[in-house]
């Protein structure tokens, strides 16, 4: 469900009316889209997956949403208030991570292979020929 968006108008009456903005709710799907693509790229995204974890992607979903509403001009201290909340419970904060049991590690594996693609690959000896043809049949 994308959250739709309306903006202000009057009409003949003199009276100002909520209108669908089909272009306006285009850009927040695309821009939740992309925080959700994000977030799943991040260390807690490993948490996240685990199936003991999965009662909190209703959480991830509602902090994205949220924080993609305070990116706009209308979001009120409440929201503002929210994102930080949802942020703690996901574990997006230091006092998150903190409150989660939760600690973010180097990638040394990553590190490691990135190390060794950087390295130029090891001349190969020449292989000698180890078969020969004899005479006489087998």
């Amino acid at each position: 469900m994308v959250r739709q968006v309306f903006r202000k108008e009057t009409d003949e009456n003199g009276r100002v009316v909520p209108v669908y903005d089909h272009a306006a709710t285009e850009d927040v799907k695309a821009r939740e889209l992309e925080l959700w693509a994000w977030a799943w790229h991040t260390p807690q995204a490993c948490a996240w997956s685990m199936p003991s974890e999965s009662w909190r992607l209703h959480t991830i979903a509602l902090w994205v949403r949220t924080f993609v509403l305070c990116e706009s001009s209308e979001a009120t201290a409440a929201d503002k208030n929210s994102l930080h909340r949802l942020a703690d419970q996901i574990g997006m904060t230091p006092a998150g991570l903190k409150e989660n049991g939760w600690a973010v590690a180097a990638d040394q594996i990553g590190a490691r292979g990135a190390d060794r693609a950087s390295d130029p690959a090891p001349q190969q000896p020449k292989r000698e020929r180890r078969m020969r043809a004899v005479s006489g049949g087998a």
